[in-house]
């Protein structure tokens, strides 16, 4: 029965995946958050003209996030999938920006697209179906470049349609928010309204959306507003209200949105985790000054199912107990507007009239959100009976492209640099040289009339020398063995009309587990059969053992159609170690090959035994059984005594190239004229 992973699986893989997500990016949000930094400080020093600089660094770095998401977030996602991320970024690209300018969801200032949460969809939707449909870069040096850049034109193309139907669910989406907020009328400068202004904010922070940016006319007017009643208070035309823009400011902000200062100290009084606690100090200095990206894409808490909660929460459960002291009387209301960088406990005293009650009340709201983010980090943090240990092991376990933290990246990127490697030596190999077929003699102890080969392919550089079949493994990496196979099929086809067919000579060709589970297979063999005008009788299909491990249904159906046709089809390397004698039941061979490593064993008893047996197969099975690997006159010897009538191998014949192979059954008639 198949078991389902558990919620808690997909979740520690998700919070895994957008922890490395963020990680990687960390180093922009970090760099964004020193240049406002760093130019408040120039400006507080009056160096203007300076500290414009660093400002205009800051919307830089603040205008490329969103695309640099979406492409850490594509890369990432691609290699964590086994697909090279240069062919889905030109997708995701696509998506985002796309939907970004027909929705409007650009900055203002650069016009680049601005919006992280449709960063991160693009970048999943334009991955899943990359994934699903398994598409590689194009390689113009390949023989199926035509066939393989149209498919990719079609799907790009259908792609696009899915792109077309994504930014009209965006803009109805939008649409729907933007008649939402304006029904709902917030008003900051009221209790109800305040609720629900510091929920969106957190909301749309906890998904990295700036939630100022979207309420950016609540905002305005809010500045404005508070800006009007200070200057009536200060008149004395009017009281002063507990409500305000320094209210938010001085109260609910403190160490960054959602109170993370915090968060900070929940880290460093309660976390076990040496990674947490390097990253809450590593984010203290920042923290002091309201700078909290190192805390918010370092845990992360954006996207992050557990911390968001808190993030939300906090701020509301501050904004209500400094609004009940406030109205109470205990504390000074709020009589200026605080630089929002002022650090935590000096905004409360300058806020609230140089009183020493806001400093206390801020210090209250902090062990208030320390109270309240406690169980959800260790929740997270994985302190409250879960065993760390066996988490890390089953992150080991499971099948990630990052085996630790950003560990893997370096791996990821090796990788591709091979694979790149690789196609480069396959692509050298298919315009400058060429492959050829040679083919070994299959010998009939007791009947020198019966013809038959097995094609082996070799490569031939442009120098002339000859290469052994060990580029097949890269063909294996680059996961075009069909294309190999099909290469191997013409090359043998076309040699075979100098063989004498028409006294039974049979050749064979071995396929891989990719091309025998191809459900194209049969067609392409009768098409080739046919354009080249060949019996199939004529040709024999080897199948290693290892093939027949994989899909069962698709080459058991393969089998029996290229049998149907009248191919002969046998078992190549049998005894290697990957099949069993069920294998033999389940799959209707013709012929069944013996590795040479079973030979290499009858020196001693049990591999004698064991080799017998094994001759003894086609007792059970009706099939012809081959010794593969004869190469001394007492290993012939032993096969005959075994009752095994064909062999293979070095004493016999060694791998001859077309034309002494076809010499070679010249001679093979002679021998059999003779002994008639």
């Amino acid at each position: 029965m198949r078991v389902f992973p558990s919620l808690r699986s997909y979740y520690d893989t998700y919070v895994r995946d957008i922890s490395i997500v963020f990680l990687l990016i960390l180093p922009l949000t970090i760099c964004n958050a020193m240049s406002i930094f760093v130019g408040h400080a120039l400006n507080f020093s009056n160096f203007p003209s300076v500290a414009k600089q660093f400002f205009d660094f800051s919307n830089m770095l603040i205008g490329v996030y969103p695309t640099v998401l979406c492409l850490i977030s594509t890369y990432y996602l691609s290699s964590k999938h086994s697909v090279n991320p240069m062919v889905v970024t030109p997708y995701a690209l696509a998506m985002f920006v796309t939907i970004s300018l027909a929705n409007g969801l650009v900055s203002g200032q650069n016009g680049l697209p601005n919006n992280p949460l449709v960063a991160i969809l693009t970048s999943g939707v334009a991955a899943a179906s990359c994934v699903s449909f398994r598409l590689y870069p194009l390689n113009p040096l390949r023989v199926d470049f035509v066939s393989s850049l149209y498919k990719q034109v079609a799907h790009f193309f259908g792609f696009l349609l899915l792109t077309m139907a994504f930014s009209e669910l965006t803009r109805a989406v939008i649409s729907y928010f933007d008649k939402y907020r304006d029904l709902l009328m917030i008003d900051p400068l009221t209790f109800d309204g305040g609720v629900v202004y510091l929920f969106i904010l957190g909301a749309l922070g906890s998904v990295g959306i700036n939630g100022h940016n979207f309420l950016f006319r609540v905002k305005q007017q809010l500045f404005e507003d508070t800006q009007l009643n200070l200057s009536a208070w200060e008149a004395g035309e009017a009281s002063l209200n507990i409500l305000g823009q320094g209210f938010y400011d001085a109260f609910l902000s403190i160490g960054g949105s959602g109170n993370t200062l915090s968060l900070l100290c929940c880290i460093l009084l309660f976390s076990k985790d040496r990674r947490h606690t390097a990253l809450a100090l590593s984010a203290l200095p920042l923290v002091i000054f309201n700078i909290n990206e190192l805390l918010l894409f370092g845990l992360p808490i954006v996207f992050n199912p557990i911390l968001i909660v808190p993030f939300i929460l906090v701020p509301i459960l501050s904004f209500v107990t400094v609004y009940g002291v406030m109205s109470l009387g205990w504390v000074n209301p709020v009589s200026t507007i605080v630089d929002w960088m002022t650090p935590p406990f000096l905004s409360g005293y300058i806020a609230t009239q140089d009183s020493v009650g806001g400093v206390l009340l801020q210090v209250v709201v902090v062990a208030l959100g320390v109270i309240v983010y406690r169980p959800f980090y260790l929740l997270y943090a994985g302190n409250s009976g879960i065993d760390d240990k066996a988490l890390i092991r089953k992150s080991e376990i499971e099948n990630s492209t990052m085996k630790s933290f950003l560990g893997d990246v370096n791996n990821s990127m090796g990788s591709y640099i091979n694979m790149h490697e690789v196609s480069q030596r396959v692509s050298r190999m298919l315009s400058n040289g060429e492959f050829v077929m040679f083919y070994q003699p299959q010998v009939h102890l007791n009947d020198p009339e019966h013809l038959s080969f097995e094609s082996l392919v070799r490569y031939k550089d442009e120098h002339g020398k000859l290469h052994p079949p060990t580029f097949v493994a890269d063909f294996q990496q680059l996961r075009a063995m069909w294309h190999l196979d099909t290469m191997v099929i013409d090359l043998v086809l076309s040699d075979m009309k100098t063989f004498p067919l028409e006294k039974g000579c049979k050749i064979g060709v071995n396929v891989s587990a990719d091309t025998i589970s191809n459900p194209s297979v049969v067609d392409y063999i009768t098409d080739r059969l046919a354009h080249y005008q060949l019996p199939a009788t004529a040709l024999e299909i080897e199948v290693t053992e290892e093939a027949i491990l994989d899909d069962h249904t698709h080459i058991a159906r393969n089998i029996a159609a290229l049998q149907e046709m009248g191919v002969t089809v046998a078992i190549d390397d049998f005894g290697s170690g990957y099949a069993s004698f069920p294998h033999l039941l389940k799959f209707n061979f013709d012929k069944v090959k013996l590795d040479r490593s079973l030979l290499l064993n009858v020196q001693e008893e049990r591999g004698q035994n064991l080799y017998q047996l094994l001759a003894k197969i086609s007792e059970v099975t009706g099939c012809e059984i081959v010794a593969e690997g004869v190469e001394t006159l007492a290993e012939k010897q032993f096969v005959k005594g075994c009752d095994i009538e064909i062999c293979q191998g070095y004493y016999f014949a060694k791998p001859l190239p077309l034309e002494e192979a076809v010499c070679w059954t010249l001679s093979a008639d002679e021998m059999a004229s003779e002994m008639k």
